[in-house]
């Protein structure tokens, strides 16, 4: 800077330019900074993680990859969306996959020509299934008559499954139902 000012060039469009050039270049690099930053958040607070299944705004999928920039999610309609770290990271975040247990919630309508000894029966058995059942948790489970529906007298199903997996889950639903179906025969 010394030598070029003794030269007799002047400083001051020289900085000028450094200054704008400086700051465009700030400006250009915005985006990348905060997708970087974002994916250190991810990597450092890790409300995800590779393989998990999740809920991001309104969409959901399984993390395939976390990279610096951006993080990639294959949907459930199987295409692959990259999404930039930034956003991904300021997003609610809903992680399936840590999941502990799952919800199994149903309605059951029994005709109104049911009475009330029936009803009461339904209910008892119901109930009865529920405490036996290997894979069903005691812990929050209820089966309450709730209310009388446009068509049918309506009694609500609410237990936790003791699995995390999808597919176990579906098995055991499915038992549950059929379970049902039988009592209520």
């Amino acid at each position: 800077i010394f030598g070029i000012s003794r030269v007799g060039i002047s400083l001051v469009p020289l900085v000028a330019s450094l200054g704008v050039g400086g700051l465009a270049l700030a400006l250009a690099a915005q985006s990348t900074v905060e997708n970087v930053i974002g994916g250190l958040i991810l990597f450092i607070d890790r409300p995800v993680s590779v393989g998990d299944f999740c809920c991001f705004g309104n969409r959901k999928g399984t993390v395939e990859k976390i990279g610096l920039r951006s993080t990639r999610i294959r949907g459930t309609d199987r295409t692959v969306t990259s999404v930039p770290n930034a956003d991904f990271s300021q997003k609610e975040l809903v992680n399936y996959s840590q999941r502990d247990r799952r919800l199994l919630k149903t309605v059951i309508g029994l005709r109104y020509d049911t009475n009330s000894e029936q009803l009461r029966f339904v209910l008892a058995e119901l109930r009865k299934m529920l405490l036996a059942h290997p894979k069903l948790l005691e812990e929050g489970g209820r089966v309450r008559f709730v209310k009388y529906g446009n068509y049918s007298q309506d009694i609500e199903i609410i237990v936790y499954v003791d699995t995390s997996e999808t597919t176990e889950f579906m098995a055991v639903q499915e038992d549950v139902l059929l379970r049902i179906k039988e009592i209520v025969e």
